[in-house]
Formats: structure tokens, C-alpha cells, sequence
């Protein structure tokens, strides 16, 4: 992370899209995931297309501050990455591939 924070422009929407990641890696590394959503959403390729849509949308909204549009675009393209690897990519706790 330190290193993409040195090679990145230092804007809002850079600063969302960073933030979204280290949440992503957090969640990875949690054992205990009863309040993370992205862990609770059904990922089959009908929900992960849904979900990345929204994400999507939330990226391009005109409400949302750029801070928060590169934060959806971290998530979007997160769910992006697991439509395209599969199950066997979903991280699992503890660093185990899914099965």
C-alpha cells in the first residue's frame, strides 16, 4: 500500500480508492466476519454481476464526493477480479483458497 501511495496522484478519489482496499485486505485477513458485507453476499455470477453494477453506479453518481466514487471503484473492480477468477480465488480466512 505504501508504495502504490508514493506512485499515485495525491487526489480524493486516489484516497477513497486506497482506503476501499486496505478495507479489502482487512476483511481478508479477518477470522471474524459476522459484520463485513462483502463476506455475507452470495457470490455467484448472478449476484457478483448485480453487486458490481451497483458498485458501478455508485461510482459514477454525481452525489457522491470523489473520495466516495474511488472508493466504489476499488469495490467494483474487486468484484470485477472474482467474476472473472472464479470461486476458487474468494479469499478465505486464515490465507485458505475457496473450494
Amino acid at each position: 500500500m505504501d508504495t502504490a501511495r508514493t506512485v499515485l496522484p495525491s487526489t480524493e478519489s486516489t484516497k477513497g480508492y486506497l482506503k476501499a482496499l486496505e478495507g479489502l485486505l482487512l476483511t481478508a485477513k479477518s477470522n471474524d466476519d459476522k459484520y463485513l458485507y462483502l463476506s455475507k453476499v452470495e457470490k455467484t455470477p448472478k449476484s457478483l454481476k448485480t453487486l458490481r453494477r451497483d458498485f458501478n453506479q455508485q461510482a459514477r453518481a454525481a452525489l457522491h464526493g470523489d473520495y466516495d466514487r474511488g472508493y466504489f471503484q476499488a469495490l467494483e473492480s474487486y468484484v470485477r477480479m472474482l467474476e472473472h477468477a472464479g470461486p476458487a480465488f474468494e479469499p478465505q480466512p486464515n490465507g485458505k483458497k475457496g473450494d
